[in-house]
């Protein structure tokens, strides 16, 4: 995991003994791009006859003070559409999301970012577009119904 180091990699101890062994986890990397828990288990290689396990680690990861959360569902007929794409656009660039098998999505962004324009699309349905205003600490909701061609 990019987000955690281990410090030393490599040591030997003495029958009896122990040491410190510091872990750094790290949430401004770039592989930890969106607020959420991140998990990880840490393997221990040893060269003696007992077992050593995993030792697991947990990483939750805020959104800054100017982020809000974009979210919503895409149905169509009441019922979820799974794998559309949603395309969030703003200042900072373009997101590009797909839907999960329930048909929701969500994605944060810098308050920054507003106007946000948002476009779904999906194989067979009528492509829609929508402006939608980040609000910081807080999640907006943009939900979307399409209509098949």
């Amino acid at each position: 995991m990019p987000w955690l180091s281990v410090d030393p990699t490599e040591l030997t101890i003495a029958a009896g003994a122990s040491t410190t062994v510091t872990v750094t986890l790290d949430a401004s990397d770039a592989s930890v791009a969106q607020p959420g828990v991140y998990t990880a288990a840490l393997s221990i290689a040893t060269d003696t006859p007992y077992q050593v396990g995993n030792v697991g680690v947990t990483m939750t990861a805020t959104a800054p003070n100017t982020w809000g959360k974009v979210a919503g569902t895409v149905t169509s007929g009441g019922a979820p559409v799974a794998g559309a794409t949603v395309e969030l656009g703003g200042f900072g660039g373009n997101y590009t999301l797909t839907t999960g098998a329930d048909g929701t999505y969500a994605f944060w962004l810098d308050k920054r970012n507003n106007p946000v324009t948002a476009i779904v699309a999906k194989d067979g349905f009528k492509p829609q577009t929508a402006t939608v205003k980040v609000i910081a600490g807080q999640t907006v909701t943009k939900n979307w119904v399409l209509v098949k061609k």
